[in-house]
């Protein structure tokens, strides 16, 4: 498998990773060819997926060239293509815009091919990550890492109405600042000024917002995630003001609870009074405490679903 270039978290900085190839869209001879990837997979709900209410590009003039209103959501796990009908097919997309709709999107990455062949690039997830916007984990798997590990990219939440406090309605991608020109991108610490981050036209600019008080979903009240993929940092996600998500237990040993920001280590990783036990057969977890000098297992909370990550070493 081929692999290009793109920018992703490597020991939580952004830096250069090798992303499949074939995760790029086939191309059309009507335009630039977009593809969307949803994060956290999971066949059950769509709670990560969405739609996008319109794609437009633009040529490096940043002169509009093409758009189009898709009309179908995105599963969680899944990915959509679209073309952009250009009235010069040949023309380059060098900036594309995704404006969100009413209900939620959590983005892995897009990619974007021309149809000369030319600035082919991908943007991941991480990058609204590491720039201060509303994120989580993600599930599926990019390229690789230098060590030749599973690159798993976070998704990036984009959702018009601001329902759930999430921050960002609408991106714009300068595409060849992730593509040809990735290493000055990188070089000049540029990640972050070459995508627009679009919020309500009433939002007041640089300030930074927090979702640790935003009310969650139901559904995700209802779930609790469990990995052991060493990017996967309990304790970084509890305490990022933007992250935003179910319950979860990360591979350094704490388990998170979202709503009150509360992490606790695992009595597996440390035995210590209050340290929290998860019966994932049961969905539940409890907490070991002491009792008239025995040790005691209180009830914490019960979940509807697991979702276990699994970390596979390159061989």
């Amino acid at each position: 498998m081929s692999f290009m270039k793109a920018i992703g978290l490597v020991t939580e900085v952004l830096g250069i990773i090798s992303f499949f190839q074939d995760n790029l869209p086939a191309r059309s001879p009507k335009g630039a060819t977009i593809r969307i990837k949803v994060g956290l997979e999971d066949n059950s709900a769509n709670n990560y997926g969405g739609r996008i209410a319109q794609i437009m590009a633009y040529d490096t003039n940043n002169a509009v060239i093409g758009n189009l209103r898709p009309n179908k959501d995105i599963a969680s796990g899944d990915f959509a293509d679209y073309t952009i009908d250009q009235e010069t097919p040949g023309i380059q997309s060098r900036y594309v815009s995704f404006l969100g709709t009413n209900g939620a999107i959590c983005i892995s990455w897009i990619t974007l091919k021309n149809l000369d062949g030319a600035l082919d690039a991908a943007w991941t997830g991480d990058v609204g990550s590491r720039c201060g916007h509303g994120w989580n984990w993600g599930r599926q798997v990019a390229g690789r890492d230098a060590a030749g590990n599973p690159y798993i990219p976070r998704c990036t939440w984009i959702d018009a109405d601001h329902s759930n406090g999430l921050d960002t309605g609408a991106i714009k991608i300068d595409f060849q600042a992730y593509g040809d020109q990735l290493q000055d991108t990188i070089k000049n610490n540029a990640a972050c000024s070459k995508t627009i981050f679009q919020s309500k036209a009433n939002q007041v600019d640089g300030i930074k917002r927090s979702m640790i008080e935003e009310e969650r979903p139901e559904w995700m009240t209802k779930r609790l995630i469990v990995s052991d993929f060493p990017t996967h940092n309990a304790t970084e996600l509890c305490l990022h003001p933007m992250s935003f998500g179910p319950d979860a237990v990360g591979s350094d040993g704490y388990f998170c609870n979202m709503k009150t920001r509360e992490l606790t280590p695992l009595c597996t990783f440390k035995d210590v009074e209050g340290c929290i036990d998860v019966d994932q057969t049961n969905s539940k977890i409890s907490k070991r405490s002491s009792v008239a000098k025995r040790s005691a297992s209180l009830h914490v909370r019960s979940y509807e679903q697991v979702d276990e990550y699994r970390f596979i070493e390159a061989q």
